[in-house]
């Protein structure tokens, strides 16, 4: 089933990675008995769990991205009891272009554009589900679209800046996911080279499209600053992956996809 993009509503509150794995780990100690009542005895017995509606949500992600799957099991009830079964340590989620019109990307892309990739349980906590599946969350995919380049030379290392340029992130977890795909010296250069190119004072673009750009990622840089993340963006990243490919983006294409994104230049 293709992805069909649409507005990704915010989780109502950050699950916690620490948390999901525990329950996989309870899960697997109860084997054939991990009913939900079950699973939830242990898990507020444990700290980790208490509530019915809590437990539900955790289950029902680790169930989208694989790492769970339920079966009937008759009890002579009317219903029949769910037992969960750890299948995997390594959730799934989706990542690609379509994700990122979900995200608000200003680009027509097929509701097909887009992959399933093994993350790691932050990955899946942070993903929101969508046509029954995870998405990942909007830093992964970014991380994602940008490695995708440095492999296939798609060229939307362009979008990955528009983006950038345009929306707020959480920094220090797009900058950490970076580095864990050795793609954080290009990252950090590249937001570095967003904030270089729209406090210049000269540009070859014109004043509506460079004003919008500027206006936007300033006060989004100021949100940055003010929190103290920017500073991460100037520390040295970790890996070379994607240096070339930022440094060959031109200014003129930064602010031109960016104006775009901003719906002020075709």
């Amino acid at each position: 089933m293709g992805l069909i993009p649409q507005a990704l509503p915010p989780m109502p509150r950050q699950l916690s990675s620490t948390k999901a794995r525990e329950l996989a780990e309870i899960v697997t100690r109860l084997g054939g008995a991990a009913s939900f009542r079950a699973i939830l005895r242990e898990a507020a017995l444990a700290g980790v769990v208490v509530e019915h509606k809590t437990l539900r949500r955790y289950l029902d992600l680790m169930l989208a991205g694989k790492v769970l799957k339920v079966e009937p099991r008759n009890v002579g009830s009317v219903l029949p009891q769910q037992i969960f079964t750890l299948t995997s340590s390594e959730p799934q989620v989706r990542v690609g272009l379509a994700v990122l019109r979900a995200y608000g990307l200003n680009w027509d892309t097929p509701s097909s554009s887009f992959r399933t990739i093994s993350t790691d349980f932050e990955g899946l906590v942070r993903s929101k589900i969508t046509d029954s599946a995870p998405v990942a969350s909007l830093e992964d995919c970014l991380i994602h679209t940008l490695h995708e380049d440095t492999q296939q030379n798609t060229g939307t290392t362009a979008l990955v800046s528009a983006m950038l340029s345009t929306v707020k992130v959480d920094l220090p977890y797009l900058l950490r996911r970076a580095d864990e795909m050795h793609l954080g010296t290009a990252v950090r250069q590249l937001c570095r080279r967003i904030l270089e190119i729209v406090s210049s004072k000269e540009t070859r673009v014109g004043a509506s499209v460079f004003m919008s750009v500027r206006a936007r990622f300033l006060k989004i840089a100021r949100q940055y600053a003010q929190s103290g993340f920017w500073k991460l963006a100037e520390e040295q990243g970790v890996g070379e992956l994607g240096v070339k490919i930022v440094t060959s983006l031109t200014d003129e294409e930064i602010l031109m996809t960016a104006g775009k994104q901003l719906g002020v230049t075709g």
